[in-house]
């Protein structure tokens, strides 16, 4: 149960190679669902977005319990120090890289695929992901796109495969993962805005004043154990 907690909340984010652009800026991904699971749904995030420098990231979630209990994501690259910002208690917990939860277990298998896909202007090319954790069999397909890469490596809060290696930054990721006893819950994200840093508020890569501060990973983390 722990595993699969972790491959849920855990935070992680696909390797870019041959990337031809260092954007620095919003990149938001829509997300839907296809499987009528009843009570799923309503748990999970609908969209996704992260604001990426050279110096900080910040990623925040839209809907579902995982948008109140992880909070906003703040990345210093610099310092290595990771931000967990929860809004509604006020509260910020500080850590580290060496702490975040790990799948290093978890192997992938990555194939190219075949065919291209136009996405937000960038021509994308899909590799298929199969993964296995416990005894679920989780499949997805990322199309990926070598014409755009953040300025840093981002790092995303939701439901992607870890320890994947494509080339290209994924502009679209579809995922059917298994539910025990309940069916497959099928999941697709999607990059549907992008926004320049000079267009976003000066103070947008910035801890709230006011907040409490508690060293240590959220709560949610330690679901599971």
């Amino acid at each position: 149960m722990r595993l699969i907690t972790a491959f849920l909340f855990a935070l992680i984010a696909p390797s870019i190679a041959l990337a031809q652009t260092s954007f620095e800026g919003l990149i938001r991904y829509d997300i839907s669902y296809v499987a009528n699971i009843p009570g799923m749904e309503s748990m999970l995030p609908k969209a996704s977005e992260t604001i990426v420098s050279k110096k900080r990231s910040l990623t925040r979630m839209e809907g579902g319990v995982q948008a109140d209990m992880l909070g906003d994501m703040l990345s210093d690259h610099a310092t290595g120090k990771t931000y967990f910002i929860n809004h509604s208690n006020k509260i910020i917990f500080s850590t580290t890289e060496d702490q975040m939860p790990k799948a290093d277990d978890i192997k992938p298998v990555v194939k190219k695929g075949k065919g291209k896909m136009m996405i937000m202007g960038y021509e994308c090319k899909p590799y298929t992901v199969e993964v296995k954790v416990n005894d679920m069999l989780i499949n997805s397909t990322y199309w990926t796109t070598t014409q755009f890469a953040p300025a840093k490596e981002i790092k995303s809060i939701g439901m992607n495969t870890p320890n994947v290696k494509v080339e290209g930054f994924p502009m679209k990721i579809e995922t059917s993962l298994p539910i025990p006893g309940m069916g497959n819950l099928k999941m697709e994200m999607v990059v549907t805005q992008l926004k320049d840093l000079k267009e976003l508020p000066n103070n947008v890569l910035t801890l709230p004043a006011g907040y409490t501060t508690k060293e240590g990973l959220p709560p949610v983390f330690q679901m599971g154990k």
